[in-house]
């Protein structure tokens, strides 16, 4: 049962602490894999179509520009075939085509940052050139390197980036061979500023750690964002969960664009703090969940343990609290109503203990009263034969007495029961002491049948005779019994008073001490009857019930019954 209790806890915590956060937790992961694919995928898209086309243009510009040696046919043919070496009419002054062609195409062509421009024959030597601003130191050598890069291209258009240069910077350099009848004769060579190549590739550079490499057929690096790697065999990055790596054709030039990023540390610290926040919430929900089921049943199950222990009698059984929440009030409820069963239970016990032994006392003593009974009985008879209406009426009275006494049967008896009984007890105190003792009897009439322990007045009568009125010097000597109810109150008051001796402070301490007592003293002279008396009215009516006693020495004695006001009634 409490497993199932815990479980429903657990369960609750769970759907109303974890759930919540982790669904929000999963929101953020999802949109932050969104954002990296959205990166990725614009990364794509700038580079497979924006930068290939801009490289594509640059390309297609540098061979527009070298083309234009085409559009001067006699040029062509006077590199072919040296013309400029001959010395019939035919002869054309080549240089001068060369530099008005190189004036043309610095000033034409689309790309303004051109460094040089020089034409080399197969056989290496120069024909001319045209440098806008530095004249570099070329040598031969040079030259033939150049030549022989061309034709390790096959003899096709060639774009090389050298970071190391003769104008001191890095450079682009397109090397265009020029053909006749379609033979190679001579090498175009421009040279132009890497900046400007490399501001326009770098600014599609935008993602975090990104790095642009593009390869030639061969797979060297012509351009790298790092610019120390230029040039040598290009070995690609590793690829984990956080690279990005995007590869592309660029034309029909051979070259390969490779462009690799990583993903936003903003981004993964986004995506990692909530995974983090998913298990960290998943943790505290289940450690948090378990430790408010077990701390909510655990009480419960204590407090069920000891119901178990009540049930088999155990009535000290009490709950330990520790808390002042709404399981502790529960708990200090449980404790008062253990408290107050063990005290019913107690008061029941103390009261059937009281019951059985007066029961016994009464059927041990029963012999003698059934026999002092029938002698009684047998006395009237005698002295009514010989004429003594005195003996007669004691025998009689005494007789009715045994048997009020002898009926065990009922623990409640009729107020006027119990005052026929004290008339009884009266008739033969007259004939003892005959005129010495007057009394009077006010009982309401709604009270006369009202219900009261039995034999709780004969030995409080007994005790204002025996000890007050007999010993008192006075000579009218008077005993008076009352009955009121309070309805207010809802009590029914009855009252024994005297006018005898009386008793001083000091006596009534003490009497009040015994009767706030659980055992009577076992002193002989104690007052036992007023005792006896007191703790029956207490254990049948209650511990608000009993008898008090007011009293002043040398003018009498009152003792007041204080017992709970039922209508009930007893069948006559």
């Amino acid at each position: 049962m409490f497993k199932r209790i815990r479980m429903k806890i657990f369960i609750a915590m769970i759907l109303t602490t974890a759930l919540p956060l982790s669904i929000t937790s999963g929101i953020i992961l999802y949109q932050v894999s969104q954002d990296v694919q959205k990166d990725i995928e614009f990364a794509r898209s700038r580079i497979n179509q924006d930068l290939k086309g801009r490289i594509g243009e640059f390309s297609h510009a540098l061979n527009e520009t070298a083309y234009q040696i085409y559009s001067n046919p006699d040029l062509i043919e006077s590199i072919a075939l040296k013309k400029e070496f001959l010395t019939d009419s035919r002869t054309y002054d080549t240089v001068r085509d060369i530099r008005e062609f190189f004036l043309s195409v610095y000033n034409q062509s689309p790309e303004k940052d051109i460094l040089g421009m020089y034409l080399i024959r197969s056989n290496e030597d120069v024909l001319g050139n045209f440098f806008p601003k530095l004249y570099p130191d070329m040598d031969a050598s040079y030259f033939r390197s150049l030549l022989q890069e061309s034709k390790r291209a096959g003899d096709k258009p060639k774009t090389l980036i050298r970071y190391r240069s003769l104008y001191n910077e890095p450079i682009i350099q397109f090397l265009y061979p020029v053909r006749y009848l379609g033979n190679p004769t001579g090498l175009l060579v421009i040279d132009l500023r890497e900046q400007g190549f490399r501001q326009l590739v770098e600014s599609y550079n935008s993602f975090y750690d990104g790095q642009i490499v593009i390869t030639d057929s061969s797979g060297d690096t012509i351009y790298h964002t790092d610019s120390t790697q230029a040039g040598a065999k290009y070995v690609s990055k590793p690829i984990d969960s956080r690279t990005n790596a995007i590869e592309t054709e660029l034309g029909s030039s051979g070259w390969r664009l490779h462009y690799t990023f990583d993903i936003n540390p903003k981004q993964i610290l986004y995506r990692n703090i909530a995974i983090l926040i998913i298990i960290v919430t998943a943790l505290l929900a289940v450690s948090i969940s378990l430790l408010l089921s077990y701390s909510m049943t655990k009480p419960i199950i204590h407090m069920h343990r000891k119901m178990g222990r009540i049930q088999i009698g155990d009535y000290d059984a009490r709950v330990e609290v520790s808390t002042s929440d709404e399981i502790g009030f529960l708990g200090n409820q449980f404790n008062r109503m253990a408290e107050k069963i063990q005290q019913m239970i107690e008061h029941d016990l103390k009261l059937r203990l009281m019951n059985q032994e007066t029961q016994i006392k009464a059927l041990q003593a029963q012999i003698s009263p059934h026999f002092l009974f029938n002698t009684l009985q047998m006395m009237s008879g005698i002295a009514e034969v010989n004429n003594v209406p005195d003996l007669k009426l004691i025998c009689m009275s005494l007789s009715s007495m045994y048997r009020y006494n002898m009926n065990i049967q009922n623990e409640r008896v009729r107020i006027r029961d119990e005052i026929m009984h004290i008339r009884n007890y009266l008739v033969i105190i007259n004939k003892r002491f005959p005129g010495h003792i007057r009394i009077q009897i006010q009982i309401e009439p709604e009270a006369a049948d009202m219900l009261i322990p039995k034999l709780i007045l004969q030995p409080i009568v007994e005790n204002a005779v025996e000890h007050g009125l007999i010993p008192s010097p006075g000579e009218r000597k008077l005993l008076k019994l009352s009955a009121r109810v309070d309805r207010e109150d809802g009590c029914l008051y009855l009252y024994v008073l005297d006018n005898g001796s009386g008793m001083g402070e000091l006596e009534q301490r003490a009497i009040a001490d015994i009767l706030g007592r659980e055992q009577p003293l076992a002193e002989e002279d104690s007052p036992i009857g007023l005792f006896n008396v007191h703790s029956r009215i207490r254990l049948i009516c209650g511990e608000g019930y009993g008898i008090r006693i007011r009293s002043k020495e040398g003018k009498g004695t009152c003792v007041i019954f204080r017992l709970p006001w039922r209508e009930e009634t007893l069948e006559a």
